[in-house]
This record gives structure tokens, C-alpha cells and sequence, in this order.
């Protein structure tokens, strides 16, 4: 649409990622086929020695193991110990194992294999051949609890090398065979043994989260409903924040659930019912911020400058939940500001309720950026799994989106973007191809962004509203001298040091979403809305 706008004709959709080479960046060079040839044969003298495969194992460990339960450490390691006893006769013995093995094998591989020029990701050969070599579950009697662990690490891997439908495909067959077997409900009958109880439980809410995520991402409807939900959380003895974690991931997951239903499903039209939605969802959120800020302050240690990956994790979902919520108004603007919506949509930015949904919007894109930049800065930032790369996406565009609306929002957004673009660019020095080109799409955007707001008047469309957005003052943390929002500085590196006031001293407290979620008057607006065929692309924004 902005294309078309400054350039009056609509943009070629050929080589973008998002009209259709997802699931393309990567070649796994694989059909499909199962058929096994002779060069499919397992061939132990590919694998990587002992030692090697010790410290691949532990990497899975750091990077996913606070998050997800790919697999049952103790069971895993022993047959391990088997396996090297006799790799040829323990993989024919053994069969599920071998591949559960390739897969965490690959995984390893990704995370140690910081950078690659091959369009086969790092790992692609062990990820290959343990999918060549997967049963077919609907016949293949095994444990139940590994059959789902397999398949969410290959859902997990190709969710990360841009395979999404093919990986919410695999986590709702794990999901469904899981339901089969009772993982959904309390399980608390005597005849179960207590220790396949608990890894009962740790599989099931890896699953939602995985399919909860999923769902967002493909904008899709729900496997199973959260009222019919009875399973207990797993036990953590001696680890009571790993086990808050896991409650406070999987109620942020709920809130995305709640939003893909409300804020964009049937009734997610912008009038008094988006408002409505808004604000039930803002006070999930905030119900969850709570504990999330008692429990895992973004800078837990005042001497300390550094932030823990789950803590990062976790604000980066908070604030992505928030942006999610409050996008549709910045599109609804930014089509009115284009001139596909009427004009008189940007007067609801008068509105106190519209403009704090706004800014808080922006505020929250802003803080994702400071989290993951003192990520980078740490050697933390993720730049195999998809987590990060979503999380620069989702506040990179919101930003964009921000600064063309209404320049009293972020009179200057050049710091911020250029703090993204150098991440994207760390993720692709890293291996991630995809990152590359989400940051050249995002570029084109902003050009085409900084095209139309030099052709017409870029001053504020409507007053500063000082008082009413959700934390006065703000935006004052940014150096804003440096020229408008048409000016281009100079590709901006992660190694700066102007920070641009990117402290983390800004979050969110319970009590503020709760007041802006309280302050929403949302019987108050009537949406002009046009005769015009593009008004309903809001609906689905």
C-alpha cells in the first residue's frame, strides 16, 4: 500500500519474504521422501565424537531447556552411555532414540555453528537424516512421552529455519497423540506411576506453548480450548523460579490465545468491540505483569548490568502482547494517512484513550529494542531460534508505522531503527539468512515511508496530548536533536557508544496497564468508516 502511495503503482511481490519465500531462505535439500538409499543408511562415522556430542547436548541445554522439555536428561544421558558402548547395534536397537539423537544433534549444531554462507542451515545433515529415518507415529509402538519429545524438536528446528506450517503440522500430531493418552488432564489416578505424571505434564505445556505460539504466528484457531484444560504444572523441587517461569510463559501464551481470538478474530473490528477486546486483554496482561516484574526484574541486580536470557524472554513477550493488542490502530492511521481511509480516522488521535494506546504501543517497541541490544551486548542474543528475530520484527514495524502516523509520537525513530538493522545484522553474520531479509523489507519500507513524508506535510496531524499518554515524559530519553524524521544518519552499530537512552529502566508496572485499560471509554467512538473495499483489510490487520 505505502508502494503504491509514493510510487503509484503496487510493489512486485517477487523475492519478499512475507508474499512467498517463507519457508524457501533455507534449503534443506529434502522432498520429503522416506525412501532410504544406501547414503541413508546410518552412518556413524558422520557423528561427532563423544566429547563433541557432550558439549553440543549442553548447548540445547543452555538455549532451550529453561523453555521447553525436548528431553528427559536422565533417560537421554544413559542411553547415551549405551549408545557409545556400540553406536551400529544401539541405533538399530533402539531406533526412536537415534533419531531423538540426530535431532538434538542438530540443534547442537545451530547453536554452535555461529556463522555459515550455505543456504543449508548448520545441523541441516543430522536434522535430514533423522526425518528420513522417523517412524510413522500412527503405527510405531513406542513411549508416548518421547514420540511427542521427537516431534516437537523437529517442529522446534523447522519453526527456526522458516519452515512454520510445516512445524505447527508436527507440534498438532504430537499434540493430538497426546491428548489420546490424558496429557491434558489432572492425571492424578493411583495406577499412573508418579514419574510419567510429571513428564506427562512438562510434554503437555511445552505443546502449548509451542502451538500457542504457532496459532499467533499463522494466525490460526485453537487445537484445544483452555476450559477444558485441567493438567497441574510439573514439579520443580528446589527450583520454585524455573517452575513461576514455566506459569508466567504459559499465561503470556494465553494472553496471545485471547488476542488472535478477540483483538483480531470475528469480533476484532475496530469500533467500541476492538476497545472492548483492548481493554479485557490489557488486564490479562497486566494480571501477569505482576508476577512477572515480583519475580523476574528485567535488571535484578543493581551492580550489575547484565540481564538473565528467561528474565529477557519474558519482558520481550510482555511487550509483544502489548504491541500485538494496540498494531490495528496504527494500521487503521497509517491506511487514513495514505489515503486509503478517510482522513477524519486521524482525529481519533484526540482521542485521550486512542493516543495512550498509541504511545504505549511505541513505548513498548522501544523497550524490545533495549532488551535485545543488552542482549547483544552479553552474547545472549538468539539468532537461531525464532524468538528474537520475531521480537526486532514486531517493534521495528510498530516504530515505523509510529513515526509516519503522527510525528509527535517519535519525532525521530532513525536511533531506534538503526539499532534494529544492526541486530538483524548480527543475527545473518550469524547463519540467519531470514534476518537479512526481514531487515532489507523493513528498509524498503522505511524508504518508502521517508518518500511519502517528504512529499507532504510530516508535522503532527494531531497536539501533543502531554498528560495523557501512559508515561510522561519518556520520550524525553531520547537525543531527538539530530534532524526529522526524514533525515538518515549513518548506519548505526551495536558497538555505539550513544546508547540513545536505551536504559532498562523502563517497564510497565501492573498498576499502569490496569489504568490505562480502566481509562478506555469505549462506548464513546464511532468509526467513520468509508465505502471502500480496503477498509476491509482492517478487520484482518
Amino acid at each position: 500500500m505505502t508502494h503504491e502511495r509514493v510510487k503509484g503503482r503496487p510493489l512486485s511481490m517477487h523475492n519478499l519474504h512475507f508474499a512467498g519465500t517463507e519457508g524457501k531462505v533455507f534449503d534443506l535439500r529434502w522432498d520429503g521422501t522416506r525412501k532410504l538409499t544406501a547414503q541413508d543408511v546410518p552412518d556413524m562415522s558422520a557423528l561427532p565424537t563423544k566429547d563433541f556430542a557432550l558439549y553440543l547436548i549442553n548447548s540445547v541445554k543452555f538455549h532451550c531447556g529453561w523453555l521447553y522439555s525436548l528431553f528427559d536428561e536422565d533417560i537421554f544421558m544413559e542411553r547415551f552411555r549405551l549408545f557409545h558402548e556400540n553406536p551400529s547395534e544401539y541405533a538399530r536397537a533402539e531406533p526412536l532414540w537415534f533419531v531423538h539423537y540426530l535431532l538434538v544433534l542438530a540443534f547442537g549444531k545451530a547453536f554452535v555453528v555461529q556463522s555459515t554462507k550455505s543456504r543449508r542451515p548448520p545441523g541441516g545433515d543430522f536434522f535430514i537424516q533423522a526425518m528420513k529415518l522417523m517412524p510413522d507415529f500412527n503405527f510405531f509402538d513406542c513411549d508416548i512421552i518421547e514420540e511427542m519429545q521427537v516431534l516437537c524438536c523437529a517442529a522446534l528446528y523447522l519453526q527456526s529455519v522458516d519452515h512454520i506450517q510445516q512445524a505447527y503440522r508436527l507440534v498438532c500430531s504430537a499434540l493430538r497423540h497426546g491428548l489420546e493418552h490424558g496429557i491434558h488432564t489432572e492425571m492424578q489416578s493411583n495406577s499412573l506411576d508418579a514419574a510419567y505424571v510429571q513428564r506427562s505434564r512438562h510434554m503437555f505445556w511445552t505443546l502449548y506453548i509451542l502451538e500457542r505460539q504457532l496459532i499467533s504466528l499463522l494466525g490460526l484457531p485453537l487445537s484445544i480450548a483452555d476450559e477444558t484444560i485441567s493438567a497441574r504444572f510439573p514439579d520443580f523441587p528446589g527450583q520454585p523460579q524455573k517452575l513461576e517461569a514455566l506459569k508466567i510463559h504459559v499465561d503470556f501464551c494465553r494472553v496471545l490465545a485471547k488476542i488472535n481470538q478477540t483483538v483480531y478474530g470475528l469480533e476484532g473490528k475496530l469500533d467500541c468491540r476492538y476497545l472492548g477486546a483492548t481493554q479485557s486483554v490489557l488486564k490479562s496482561i497486566a494480571t501477569v505483569t505482576e508476577r512477572l516484574n515480583k519475580s523476574f526484574e528485567i535488571q535484578a541486580n543493581e551492580g550489575m548490568s547484565g540481564i538473565s536470557r528467561i528474565s529477557a524472554h519474558l519482558h520481550l513477550m510482555q511487550h509483544q502482547c502489548i504491541i500485538l493488542t494496540t498494531r490495528p490502530l496504527l494500521y487503521t492511521f497509517l491506511l487514513s494517512r495514505l489515503g486509503h481511509l478517510e482522513v477524519a480516522l486521524m482525529h481519533w488521535l484526540q482521542s485521550e484513550s486512542v493516543k495512550g494506546l498509541v504511545q504505549m504501543c511505541t513505548e513498548s517497541a522501544q523497550q524490545i529494542l533495549r532488551i535485545l541490544s543488552s542482549l547483544s551486548e552479553q552474547g545472549l542474543l538468539e539468532t537461531f531460534l525464532r524468538f528474537d528475530q520475531d521480537a526486532a520484527f514486531t517493534a521495528t514495524i510498530a516504530l515505523l508505522m509510529a513515526a509516519a502516523i503522527d510525528s509527535s509520537l517519535l519525532p525521530d525513530h532513525t536511533p531506534w531503527t538503526q539499532r534494529a538493522y544492526g541486530l538483524f545484522d548480527e543475527m545473518n553474520s550469524r547463519g540467519n539468512l531470514v534476518a537479512n531479509m526481514v531487515a532489507a523489507e523493513l528498509k524498503q519500507l522505511e524508504d518508502l515511508l521517508k518518500g511519502f513524508l517528504t512529499s507532504n506535510d510530516s508535522r503532527p496531524v494531531v497536539a501533543t496530548q502531554g498528560s495523557n499518554t501512559p508515561r510522561q515524559g519518556f520520550m524525553n530519553d531520547i537525543d531527538n536533536s539530530t534532524g526529522s524524521v526524514t533525515d538518515y544518519t549513518e548506519p548505526f552499530s551495536l558497538e555505539s557508544d550513544d546508547d540513545f537512552g536505551l536504559g532498562l529502566n523502563y517497564e510497565l508496572s501492573a498498576e499502569q496497564l490496569l489504568n490505562i485499560a480502566n481509562s478506555l471509554d469505549i462506548d464513546s467512538l464511532t468509526w467513520p468508516w468509508p465505502e471502500d473495499p480496503m477498509a476491509e483489510d482492517v478487520d484482518g490487520a
